[in-house]
């Protein structure tokens, strides 16, 4: 018997070890349950096996690809508006496979279902790609009748125990109310990163994926409790996977996701990723596409000072208005103290949301200057 409970115990690791490495999860436990209805199928022996570097022809007109120490060949987006955090221009859907991310992205199909995303303090957000598809790769934050998420970082595998909090930092988090968790417009219901100090005390790490049929599936939320909770039921939707990488973001048909899902052949690639400017339209989700610069061609000097100029304007603006909608919810809430605080602790609490602020802001007009610093020498693409 204790022999039987060693042998199931180390395949429970080494499956968890595979996964952790190659893919998104955390937290894993295997299972035999059956998934019920999703139409997934295996890649049949014709098919062509591709490996990670199938994603730098895909991603190249999206964004920058450039070699960053420790990971590899990274991307990251262009376009995003400032303040943009991954996992938040889109929607949580329930699917055969759990929650899982629908983008508004047009590229959103790989970034937030294959590897990992991590925030360089000199690049900002960048992902690094994995050969694994799951329905989300982050990690959650449930209570109180708030939920939040985060990305989960590369360095995050499969350990018992392991505190996943202690990895991801406090601005990575968004929190939003759990009535609104399902809503189209999502990005409108997040809260202020420089509010997350709050939320992270008042929330407890729920984190939870399983390996069903061989299939990541994220369990970290029940959605019966979340059902009791907002007093009406959550749909459910089945995946039907796309055989070819889509031309377009993903898609929300009746109750059926058509989602990009083959899994990437395990050899190391044998390329680097093309170096070359977004030949795409620029798609926000937020706001009408933008032409991007024609492949080859580099602004002059004049055009990349008037658009620094132009972005300092416009970070100045976004913070100020933060700032100001920051100070908006703290009067409401000293003039109705919600219930998951005392009176007493209330102005603490916003103390230190006044605090997380500041750092944010700074860290964000560093960055800013380190990347205008780079475009005035040459160094990787402007955006």
């Amino acid at each position: 018997m204790k022999q039987n409970l060693l042998l199931v115990f180390v395949l429970v690791l080494i499956t968890a070890g595979v996964f952790g490495i190659s893919g998104c999860t955390v937290g894993v436990h295997p299972t035999s349950e059956p998934v019920r209805s999703g139409r997934y199928y295996q890649p049949s022996p014709g098919r062509a096996q591709v490996d990670i570097s199938f994603f730098y022809d895909q991603m190249a007109p999206y964004g920058e690809w450039f070699d960053l120490q420790s990971y590899g060949w990274v991307w990251t987006p262009s376009g995003v508006p400032y303040g943009w955090r991954p996992y938040t221009h889109g929607r949580w859907v329930y699917t055969d496979f759990g929650w899982t991310w629908v983008s508004d992205w047009e590229w959103g199909w790989a970034p937030f279902h294959y590897g990992r995303w991590l925030f360089d303090p000199y690049y900002g957000w960048v992902w690094v790609p994995g050969r694994e598809w799951a329905p989300a790769c982050v990690a959650w934050q449930y209570g109180n009748g708030w939920v939040g998420w985060a990305p989960l970082p590369p360095n995050v595998g499969w350990q018992v125990g392991v505190n996943i909090s202690a990895h991801i930092k406090t601005h990575w988090w968004c929190f939003t109310e759990e009535r609104l968790l399902f809503e189209p417009n999502l990005r409108n219901n997040i809260v202020l990163p420089a509010r997350n100090v709050t939320f992270l005390n008042i929330t407890r790490n729920v984190t939870n994926y399983t390996i069903i049929q061989n299939r990541v599936v994220n369990r970290s939320l029940s959605v019966e409790q979340v059902e009791r909770s907002v007093k009406r039921s959550i749909p459910r939707y089945s995946i039907v996977d796309r055989d070819t990488a889509p031309s377009a973001r993903d898609r929300v048909r009746g109750n059926e996701i058509s989602m990009f899902r083959h899994q990437l052949a395990e050899p190391a690639p044998t390329r680097t990723p093309p170096r070359m400017e977004p030949s795409k339209p620029v798609e926000r989700p937020d706001r009408r596409p933008g032409v991007a610069t024609p492949s080859g061609q580099r602004p002059s000097p004049p055009e990349i000072s008037q658009r620094q100029e132009s972005d300092r304007r416009q970070l100045n603006t976004r913070q100020q208005e933060e700032r100001t909608k920051l100070e908006e919810e703290h009067r409401r809430e000293l003039q109705r103290p919600p219930t998951w605080v005392s009176p007493k602790e209330i102005r603490k609490q916003h103390e230190a949301e006044r605090r997380a602020l500041d750092e944010q802001q700074d860290q964000e007009k560093k960055s800013l200057k380190q990347r205008h610093e780079r475009e005035e020498k040459g160094e990787g693409r402007p955006r």
